[in-house]
This record gives C-alpha cells, structure tokens and sequence, in this order.
C-alpha cells in the first residue's frame, strides 16, 4: 500500500474526479456531471483548494476547501471554510481524513467549520478548535405543493414528484411585506458581468463578506443546478445591502435559498425590508419553499418577522491559523464553502426520474 497525499491539479484531476459519485453519494448524468464539477472544482476563483490523499494513482480520500474574505472586528482576512471532507470507508482506520485535516492545520489561514457529519462534529473539539456561536436554519414554507414536495424528499425521495398532483398556486401562507425604511428606497437586481453594489458592514466579531470575484463565478452556477439572483438595496442613492439567492429546480417545482445577506449597518427597519423583500421576489420567480441561514441578531429577527421558522442550529468551530483570534460574535450564513449548494435537492429529482429541471420558473 503505497499513501500519499497531494492537492488537486491537473495531473491527478481524473482520479479525483472518480471519487466524487462516493463522497456526494449519488451517480449523476454524464454530460452534467461534467459541466458541474468544471465548474464547481476547475473554474473558482484562485485560493480554494483540495487535499487528496491516494493509493497508489487511487483517490481514496479527500478535504475541499474555500479561502474567502471576512471581516474580523472591522479588518479583512482570508478564511479557509472546509467541506467535502470524505474517506472510503476501507481506509478509515487509517487516519487518512485526519491527516487532510492536518494539512488544512498547518496552513497560515484561519479556518471556518459549520455543521457537518457526527463525526467532523466529534472530531473538532478533539483536535481543539474553538465553538462558535451556531448558525440558525430557518424555513419560510410559501406554497402547499412545495411544503408536501420538501417532505417526501426528506422521508421518500424517489417519490417527490408525486407532489405534482397538487395544484402549484395553492399558498400555504400570505408573504409579509415590511415597508422600506424612510428616504428614496430602490431595489434594483444585479446583472451578471456588471459591477455589484457592496456595502461593508459596520459590526463586530468575524462577518461574511461577499465580494466580485466569488458573485461572478456563482452568476455561471449551472442552470440545472441552481439559478441565482442578486438583489441591490439602495436608499437616498446610497446602497445599503445586497441579497443573493438561489433558484433550485426541485422534482415538485422549485426551492429558494437566500445564501447571503450583506447589511450595511444594524439598523432593524432596513434588514426586515431586505429579508421581506429578498423572500417576495423569490416567490414571484416560482419558489414554493424558502431557506436561510443566519446568526446575526438583526437578521434572526428580520426572519423571523417575515415568517420563517427556526429548523436547527448548525455548530460552528474555528481554527487561529497563524494567530488569528476566535471571534466573540459570528455573522454567517449559507455562502460558507458548498452550503447552499443543493446536493440533496438534486438527488431528489435524479431517484424521482427527474433529471432534467423545470423549463423556467414561474413569472
């Protein structure tokens, strides 16, 4: 048995590539398959990498990662978020997955976890990272087909689309709309290959950033995959947020995830507007169930006033790298590395016989 490990390039890309049905748990079609992963693993922006460990020319075990800007107490960093963190079951008693994470370790970024398997979960405080406060899922159901659809899945996959059978403009609960705080407010969307409106938030502790490089390369998401939209939050002319979401093409329809909320500052008025607003529109376009992740108090309760039901609190643990000290308070959401990516919701439509998506969203 000849172990190595080594990170992803080109001259171990098809090896790499042969593991992943195993660690994503499903066998995708070929043609798609192809464009996904080009997209996901080969076409991100510069500093994302994966570990690989092998057996002789085998993949046999792998730790991806993402390096994306935050702010910790006002200053921009670089965090390393881990994800896809996989091992065959043969060489478990190996360490193997131990040792990706190690080499993760010892880089010079600081580096984020949240949520995971029991076992990435048991295994962090073993290897002394730091508890973070959690990340909240919430789930806003907005339409009876999609509330029957999301359930199936969870219990019986293969017979999601069954959900079909109810009539897709039944609603489930009307929308609350929160009015835009006072001066000239304007929600504009964002266009793909055009400059976004960014604004920095003014907060404390460690905050998500969502800057160019990472939107661009979300805007060429795979269409069958995920379909995004950006939402631009301007008052008096000055921006004050921006959302981005995620249109899933699910077997009863179609899911929405707000992955990311960038506020400017705390003021309450303005994030319930964002949330209420980010959610209205996402209906519009055809989702029928909707979900986000938040950690921030004024986001919990822009959530929360828009309808949204806490599901779980998602356990968070940090690495100091180099030095980099464990924030007091997290602002995070579904951006962090492949987490908004909807594996689960395409292994639905692919046991249902649904390969192919819905042929657009509703107007």
């Amino acid at each position: 048995m000849e172990l190595r490990l080594a990170q992803l390039d080109g001259t171990n890309r098809a090896a790499f590539e042969s593991l992943l049905p195993d660690t994503w748990d499903q066998e995708l079609e070929p043609g798609f398959a192809r464009t996904l992963i080009r997209w996901r693993f080969h076409e991100r922006p510069p500093g994302n990498a994966a570990w690989l460990a092998f057996d002789g020319e085998r993949c046999v075990a792998m730790l991806d990662s993402f390096l994306r800007p935050y702010l910790l107490d006002g200053r921009r960093i670089l965090v390393r978020e881990t994800c896809d963190w996989f091992c065959l079951p043969q060489y478990r008693p190996l360490g193997l997955g131990l040792r990706l994470m190690r080499e993760i370790m010892a880089g010079p970024e600081p580096s984020l976890s949240i949520g995971g398997t029991e076992a990435t979960l048991a295994m962090l405080p073993r290897l002394r990272w730091t508890p973070l406060p959690e990340v909240q899922k919430y789930v806003l159901p907005v339409r009876v087909r999609s509330l029957a659809g999301s359930l199936l899945r969870r219990k019986w996959p293969e017979r999601e689309a069954l959900a079909r059978a109810i009539p897709g403009f039944l609603p489930l609960r009307p929308l609350h709309r929160a009015p835009p705080p006072p001066g000239v407010a304007r929600v504009s969307e964002w266009r793909p290959g055009t400059p976004a409106p960014l604004p920095l938030p003014q907060r404390g502790g460690l905050v998500q950033l969502l800057e160019q490089a990472d939107l661009d390369w979300i805007a060429r998401t795979p269409p069958d995959f995920a379909r995004p939209l950006g939402l631009a939050f301007l008052l008096d002319g000055r921006p004050v947020g921006f959302s981005l979401s995620q249109l899933e093409p699910v077997a009863s329809g179609f899911d929405g995830t707000i992955v990311h909320l960038q506020i400017a500052h705390d003021a309450q008025p303005v994030a319930d507007w964002i949330v209420a607003e980010t959610a209205h529109r996402l209906a519009a376009r055809g989702a029928g169930i909707i979900r986000c992740g938040a950690s921030g108090p004024e986001k919990v309760a822009a959530l929360r006033r828009a309808g949204f039901v806490a599901r779980q609190g998602l356990p968070s643990y940090w690495w100091p790298g180099t030095g980099a000290p464990a924030p007091a308070a997290l602002d995070a959401g579904y951006l962090r590395a492949n987490d908004a990516m909807p594996f689960f919701s395409l292994r639905g439509r692919r046991l249902g016989g649904r390969g192919r998506p819905p042929a657009r969203s509703a107007a």
